[in-house]
């Protein structure tokens, strides 16, 4: 008898007993773990947007299930998505076998962008029950997304003018064409009504629309609006300014995004505060240890975090500038200051006293001001100042930033420190190389936030997946 090398192929063989969506996906596959979560989570509140009248819909958590399932494993597009619920097995496993229109599957992320920051900390209430998600340390950064905008539509209030006007003209053109048209109406319009606009005529009143909102938006002159996406701003992005946004997070020491959200704000220094308040909001716990990088640092947060009293590790922008002036003989570092007489002895050995406090308004910064004294008898002023005499601004929140710096420099210092690219950075990573995000598939504030959710989200289960896989290890 001849023995077959190969398995036979046979794709018309019939299944004896029907198989069930259960045996599709095994059981430590992320899926079955995606699943799980979201049968926990209250979706009442999008629930009982639906209707019982006309076709019955598909339930919301089904919708939810495959969203999560998408930003968790890369998968960003509607459109893939249902083409994947034909396809894939975890898909048609969270789909429970449907195959929902991909415009269907779009719609439930476009129009429940309020319900994913609460689906966020439902799943952040999860992690936590499961000893997750800790607060003890966290770490702070922010990573910079693109926006579904191209760089090209970032215009200034006066080229939207200009733009502007060019559609006006060309409006008038066109509603001209239309008179002419309606006089020969019998002969041009044969079975239409008579009373619809031309198809130029409408796209260019919706793009005179758009240009106009644009315009409302703009304040000054220099100030650049996207026409496709007005709220995303030009921020700087892998070396080139695009329209973007400035996606902010904080991550406990085993890896769980417990704040996260986007602004359209490219500074950093602004969003301290804003993301220690809501990690604090969704855990309903203090933070005990800060972690962040110097695009965190300011004297205003430095002030905001001794008032906290929260144990923080931020290293200021201008320390590594300033151990590189020290080369300067006459840098500030080498002005020697007496607390007790409150003046500045330079280093040729004259004093500098005090005579004004300035409220800085424009860089959020209160300092005394110290004059020098002798610098006219001096015999090397013009290597120490260009100006009539040498002055010294001293900070009032400058022992704030002098305990910071020790606080890092010290020997347990840097050993906490090191622990900030061990967390946060991973949650970027996770997102922009193995999810491969490089821009956001929707457009606005409000809708973007609502993506960047869903990341976090996904990461969060994926934190907990493995996790449970460790477990077993043990």
């Amino acid at each position: 008898m001849r023995m077959e090398k190969f398995k036979a192929i046979n794709n018309t063989q019939i299944f004896l007993l029907p198989p069930s969506v259960e045996e599709f996906v095994k059981d430590n596959h992320l899926a079955r773990l995606v699943s799980e979560v979201v049968d926990r989570l209250d979706t009442s509140s999008i629930e009982k947007r639906y209707s019982c009248l006309g076709q019955k819909s598909y339930h919301p958590r089904l919708l939810l299930k495959l969203w999560i399932y998408g930003y968790a494993t890369g998968i960003l597009s509607g459109r893939k998505i249902a083409i994947m619920c034909e396809t894939d097995t975890a898909y048609m496993y969270l789909a429970s076998m449907y195959r929902p229109d991909f415009r269907t599957i779009n719609d439930f992320r476009k129009d429940n962008s309020e319900f994913f920051e609460d689906c966020f900390k439902q799943v952040l209430q999860i992690c936590r029950e499961l000893g997750m998600g800790k607060v003890g340390l966290i770490a702070i950064d922010s990573t910079k997304i693109r926006a579904n905008a191209s760089v090209k539509k970032s215009v200034t209030k006066q080229t939207y003018e200009q733009w502007l006007a060019e559609v006006e003209n060309q409006i008038k053109t066109l509603q001209q064409q239309a008179d002419e048209l309606n006089t020969n109406e019998d002969a041009d319009l044969k079975e239409e009504r008579g009373d619809e606009l031309p198809k130029q005529l409408r796209e260019k009143n919706q793009l005179r629309e758009k240009i106009q909102g644009a315009l409302n938006k703009i304040k000054s002159g220099d100030k650049r609006i996207n026409l496709t996406d007005t709220d995303s701003q030009l921020i700087k992005c892998s070396g080139q300014k695009k329209p973007a946004y400035n996606c902010q997070g904080a991550v406990s020491e085993d890896g769980i995004i417990v704040a996260a959200y986007a602004t359209n704000k490219a500074n950093d220094k602004e969003q301290l505060q804003e993301v220690i308040n809501q990690v604090e909001t969704n855990v309903s716990e203090k933070i005990g240890v800060v972690l962040a990088d110097s695009g965190y640092s300011s004297y205003e947060n430095y002030q905001w975090l001794s008032e906290q009293g929260k144990a923080a590790y931020i290293p200021d922008q201008e320390e590594q500038a300033s151990k590189e002036r020290l080369a300067d003989p006459y840098d500030r570092g080498h002005f020697v200051y007496d607390p007790v007489r409150n003046e500045y002895t330079c280093p040729t050995g004259k004093t500098l006293t005090y005579t004004r406090t300035v409220n800085s308004h424009t860089r959020k910064q209160y300092f005394n001001q110290f004059d020098g004294t002798a610098c006219n008898e001096c015999t090397v002023k013009g290597d120490c100042t260009t100006g009539a005499k040498r002055q010294i601004h001293q900070e009032l929140r400058e022992p704030l930033r002098d305990a910071m710096r020790q606080r890092l420099n010290s020997k347990e210092g840097k050993e906490i420190y090191k622990k900030r690219m061990n967390t946060v950075e991973h949650a970027w990573g996770n997102m922009k190389f193995n999810c491969r995000v490089v821009m956001f598939h929707l457009r606005g504030l409000k809708k973007v936030n609502s993506e960047f959710q869903l990341l976090a989200i996904g990461h969060n289960i994926k934190k907990i997946s493995r996790k449970k896989t460790e477990k077993k290890k043990e």
